[in-house]
């Protein structure tokens, strides 16, 4: 009877321990399924690279981050457009040249405008302080095309039909002084203006009686500069008026000076013949 007990005994701590080992076994598996007719039980053991690669999954992929780049550079490129578009739209040079460019043709049409004002209002200046003098007037104008048929460069009103200059020859050092002191005094006027000139030197050489153009200088106090060299034009104007025997204007001229400069009362008190390029010219 004792050992039919014990055998029970024994049996059912049998039993126990296998319904022991028997629960865990069954929770820790589980069913995937890998198609529509099978299934493959599979035990779930985490371990630290598993773990890791679960945690990879977790994190953004890598076309999520092709995307996100793609984005910021278009979010870039944008922003780039839209300044190169503000960039053009401006009026501005924008390169640092360009920019210097205009300052300086700004500065000079300032600077020019500044000094057409300047000048303007010392001819006003002049003309209130020294009135100007005026050319005899005449009941008839004379023909200005007879006066340029006959070679003369400028035409005046009244002019002196009986007027001539006697020829003078040159020496090359006068010759040469003459053409810079033509462009010393008048090296703007071009050919006319320097052809005005060397007549006035040959007019007053003609009055002194002599042929120096230094004496002329000095006498006649020739204030323009003889050290500048000079132009073909003037070069032309001292053979037009010397070597052919020609002249500017059908007046005789002695004095010449320029309002703009300077206030004469002295030159206005004089014969009046004409002006050129604001040069005025007397007898």
């Amino acid at each position: 009877m004792f050992e039919k007990r014990l055998n029970i005994i024994l049996i059912s701590l049998i039993l126990v321990a296998c319904i022991a080992i028997g629960i865990p076994l069954a929770f820790s598996q589980c069913e995937v399924k890998t198609d529509a007719n099978a299934t493959v039980p599979t035990t779930v053991v985490t371990t630290a690279s598993e773990t890791e690669s679960l945690t990879e999954t977790n994190k953004p992929s890598n076309d999520i981050e092709v995307v996100t780049e793609e984005i910021k550079i278009n979010k870039k490129a944008a922003a780039a457009a839209g300044m190169i578009e503000k960039t053009e739209n401006k009026t501005e040079p924008s390169t640092p040249s360009a920019t210097e460019a205009a300052t300086e043709n700004k500065t000079a049409e300032q600077k020019s405008a500044k000094a057409a004002k300047k000048k303007a209002a010392e001819k006003q200046k002049a003309t209130e302080l020294v009135p100007f003098a005026t050319a005899k007037p005449v009941k008839q104008k004379a023909s200005y095309d007879a006066q340029w048929n006959a070679g003369y460069l400028v035409a005046i009103d009244n002019p002196d039909k009986g007027y001539h200059c006697p020829h003078i020859e040159l020496s090359d050092d006068d010759r040469e002084l003459l053409e810079k002191l033509c462009y010393g005094e008048f090296g703007t006027g071009g050919f006319t203006g320097a052809a005005l000139i060397a007549q006035s030197v040959k007019n007053a050489m003609a009055k002194l009686g002599t042929t120096s153009v230094k004496q002329i200088i000095r006498d006649c106090r020739y204030t323009g500069s003889t050290t500048s060299g000079t132009s073909e034009a003037c070069k032309k104007a001292v053979i037009y008026v010397f070597d052919m025997d020609k002249d500017a204007v059908q007046h005789r001229l002695l004095y010449m000076y320029n309002p703009t400069m300077v206030q004469s009362k002295f030159h206005e008190s004089q014969n009046y013949i004409c002006t050129f390029k604001e040069i005025r010219f007397f007898d």
